[in-house]
């Protein structure tokens, strides 16, 4: 399990995103935006758009380097 925030992932608040894969990461993060920041959702749409995979080689590389979680 890993954790980014919605800012580290292009977002644009504090809250904690956690997910077991870079697949689910990308679920939470879709949903946590469209619920909280519409304005974010149709930048990310329209960056979509023009390059479907400009967010991912945003991003990914954020989530590779972000530590697993312990599980106590």
């Amino acid at each position: 399990m890993k954790t980014l925030t919605c800012k580290d992932l292009g977002g644009k608040c504090g809250e904690k995103l956690s997910a077991g894969s870079w697949d689910e990461v990308v679920t939470v993060m879709t949903k946590h935006v469209m619920e909280n920041h519409p304005d974010v959702a149709q930048q990310m749409e329209a960056m979509h758009n023009e390059d479907p995979k400009r967010w991912s080689r945003e991003n990914k590389p954020k989530w590779d380097a972000a530590p697993e979680s312990s599980t106590v």
